[in-house]
């Protein structure tokens, strides 16, 4: 399972040459927009930096950039491995 690409609010996975979309958690994303306390932003770049654990900058609509720390949770993890098998 490696990261491939994101669009919008999705990140795609790549294993064994067949791609697989999921969505961003939402607690993740309700959570960045309760401590900006916005409503919207756009993901600009997603990277992984281990299996289930990626670095995401966003863009705010006043045009700052911030990064967080997307961890996925061993049971996404687990969801994952088992969809993409």
């Amino acid at each position: 399972m490696k990261l491939f690409d994101f669009a919008d609010f999705y990140y795609i996975i790549e294993h064994n040459n067949e791609y697989f979309e999921f969505e961003i958690e939402d607690e993740f994303l309700n959570n960045i927009s309760e401590e900006l306390d916005i409503e919207n932003f756009d993901i600009l770049k997603i990277s992984e930096i281990s299996e289930g654990n990626f670095d995401i900058t966003i863009k705010t609509p006043t045009g700052e950039e911030k990064n967080y720390k997307y961890v996925l949770s061993p049971e996404r993890i687990s969801y994952i491995l088992s969809v993409t098998e």
